[in-house]
């Protein structure tokens, strides 16, 4: 791709699943090769190849230099954090740009979405807490 330096190393995985959304499952993510996994900066999303998992697509937190594991956490609030030991990662890449055949869902529908995750949300936590009252 002509706007990618030419001094760096990139490539593109195709991804599935729900987990980024709103990046679209079947999309195309380019990353920039990361050599030093102590430069990954948290926060941020990575491309990860894993010994187990294969390729995944996730924002970031470094834990390498402490504790020598990624947290890797989902765009998509269903999906909770997980751990990653640095034993288990192949490669990883810096999230470049994505592509995709999708159009992007339209403001209303997300705006939807989001209301409709708080109230489920708000509804468990109820739930919890009356869990909690009848156990006592």
């Amino acid at each position: 791709m002509p706007f990618l330096s030419r001094d760096r190393k990139y490539r593109t995985f195709q991804i599935s699943g729900d987990s980024m959304l709103p990046i679209p499952d079947g999309s195309y993510v380019t990353g920039e090769y990361v050599l030093d996994w102590t430069y990954i900066r948290s926060g941020q999303p990575y491309i990860v190849l894993t010994q187990d998992d294969g390729i995944v697509f996730k924002i970031v937190d470094n834990k390498i230099e402490h504790e020598s594991k990624l947290t890797l956490s989902s765009l998509n609030p269903l999906y909770q954090p997980y751990d990653l030991a640095a034993s288990d990662i192949k490669e990883v890449w810096k999230f470049v740009h994505y592509i995709s055949a999708e159009m992007p869902e339209q403001r209303e529908n997300r705006f939807r979405e989001e209301q409709l995750l708080q109230t489920v949300q708000e509804l468990k936590r109820q739930v919890e807490e009356i869990q909690l009252k009848l156990n006592i």
